[in-house]
């Protein structure tokens, strides 16, 4: 092989319908180079989503292919690599078991990936695709992947994410669902549609489908849609359906029982008896778009796995989504209708904090991100009822699937924002007892500075830009210019700043510019 092994990476998806594995070479340029792909049908979702775990034959089946995959990457050379496993292992109650045995059986290491994390694969596997498109630029788009046990539904303003979501709406999910009743296969249909609008109707809540010019859909399923449809042009690259052929399509499909599309299109048994439930997904939020065609992209959640592994991308996750988290997060807030203003001085004021603290809080680009967020939406719970907001604050950030950011994340973020005001962290705070302790230090720091960045929230006080920060021994002095009256200031501030002397053994004091020395 000409590839040199240090330049092999391999990505591992462990879905509910499948197991698959792409082998890629990172070239010097930065670009990808699949040598190698392979599937294994084994239908953990089957398990999952009807009895709660995985069965010791669909454990042995997995162990088995994954075993078959680790000899192909052994034949390869392959030392990089990603195993993740998704809704199937995620809501099994034996998922530890499974993982375990897998490890012992194949000694590959699989991680189980929460909803956030699949859908920022997913994006990343896409956005270089839109950056190739200036004409979607202005637009909103709609990027969707329907999986066996979920799907993944993002709304885009260009390349930017402004909402989305994991749902529980995948196809070996939804057909587990109708295998449970009886009757023809005509009412089976009628009742997967039901079942699929009644679904949608919770995707409607968290994303505005209605505002997207443009679908781009992503999906092994739909992609068999494109080789179908659209022929040799389909079969690579990105392929473009129009609206009304692929709901036909997906109607067409419909009438065909499992046995009648294995025969009809040569397809396995595993993937006819999941490809109508995916269809008739993909085209109820199609018809709920503005869009004139599907786009249909090549792309998979393995690489969007592959492109973080590159070299030049190794720990930048985080900073290189900061624009598109931040994003988010404003657009969360205005679904609560957040004030916007107060909002972002708190966070200009936070992050002037922080970086000039970085000697005493020693943390990193990360960590000024999750203040950031933390300040945007600490004051979100407002919505839900004044009384008590922070902690209805928490409860918003932590549930509330933040593009870009990890299950484990948010709730870090979602207790800054809980500890702006009222009730310092306390061990019998359960939550916050649950945390890991660098976690709850985190926590203690970042909610310090926002608690005083949020005091000093007045809108008489200069813009951000236009204040000093003084280091004087064990006091930190912000200085305001061209102001002679900080009384009620320094009142608001004294009243909130105790945490933050605790937490960095330093005092922050406000003074006018003309008293600075």
């Amino acid at each position: 092989m000409n590839a040199s092994a240090g330049n092999l990476l391999a990505a591992i998806d462990i879905g509910s319908s499948a197991i698959r594995m792409d082998i890629a070479e990172a070239r010097p340029d930065g670009t990808l180079h699949i040598l190698d792909s392979l599937k294994k049908g084994v239908q953990l979702g089957r398990d999952a989503f009807t009895e709660g775990h995985i069965s010791e034959e669909s454990i042995r089946a997995a162990c088995e292919a994954l075993r078959s995959f680790k000899k192909v990457l052994d034949t390869y050379g392959v030392v990089r690599y990603r195993a993740v496993a998704t809704s199937a292992v995620r809501e099994s109650s034996n998922s530890e078991t499974f993982l375990d045995r897998i490890l012992m059986s194949t000694g590959l290491d699989v991680e189980v990936i929460d909803g956030q994390e699949e859908n920022r694969l997913t994006y990343a596997a896409v956005v270089e695709y839109l950056k190739g498109k200036p004409e979607l630029a202005g637009e909103k788009i709609l990027m969707v992947e329907v999986g066996g046990g979920s799907a993944d539904v993002t709304l885009l303003n260009g390349p930017e994410p402004i909402q989305s979501g994991t749902f529980a709406l995948g196809s070996l999910r939804l057909q587990a669902d109708v295998g449970r009743g009886a009757g023809s296969h005509e009412q089976q249909m009628r009742l997967l549609k039901r079942n699929i609008a009644g679904l949608l109707s919770n995707i409607k809540r968290s994303v505005s489908l209605k505002e997207a010019a443009n679908f781009v859909a992503i999906g092994g399923d739909v992609r068999f849609a494109a080789r179908v449809l659209k022929g040799p042009e389909g079969q690579s690259g990105t392929a473009l359906i129009p609206r009304e052929k692929f709901i036909e399509f997906a109607d067409s499909a419909a009438r065909f029982t499992t046995e009648g599309l294995v025969k009809k299109y040569s397809l396995s048994y595993v993937d006819a008896e999941t490809l109508v439930p995916a269809l008739l997904t993909y085209a109820q939020l199609l018809k709920e778009t503005q869009a004139k065609s599907v786009i249909v992209s090549q792309a998979t959640i393995r690489t969007g796995m592959l492109q973080d592994m590159l070299p030049s991308e190794q720990g930048k996750r985080i900073r290189r989504l900061t624009g598109q988290i931040l994003s988010a997060a404003r657009s969360l807030g205005r679904r609560y209708q957040y004030d916007e203003g107060h909002a972002e001085r708190v966070r200009e004021l936070s992050v002037l904090l922080f970086d000039e603290l970085r000697a005493e809080h020693r943390l990193n680009d990360d960590h000024r991100l999750y203040l950031q967020v933390a300040a945007l939406l600490h004051d979100i719970g407002i919505f839900v009822n004044p009384r008590g907001h922070h902690k209805h604050s928490f409860y918003l950030i932590a549930n509330s699937g933040l593009f870009g950011l990890r299950q484990r994340e948010l709730e870090v973020i979602a207790h800054i924002a809980r500890y702006h005001r009222r009730a310092l962290p306390q061990r019998t705070h359960t939550a916050y007892v649950a945390l890991e302790r660098d976690e709850r230090t985190l926590v203690s720091k970042l909610a310090a500075i926002l608690r005083v960045a949020n005091a000093l929230d007045k809108e008489h006080l200069p813009k951000v830009a236009d204040l000093r920060i003084l280091h004087e021994g064990d006091q930190i002095v912000l200085v305001a210019p061209n102001l002679s009256d900080l009384t009620m200031d320094r009142t608001a501030l004294a009243g909130r700043s105790d945490f933050f002397s605790e937490v960095f053994g330093k005092r922050i004091v406000l003074r006018e510019a003309s008293a600075a020395t």
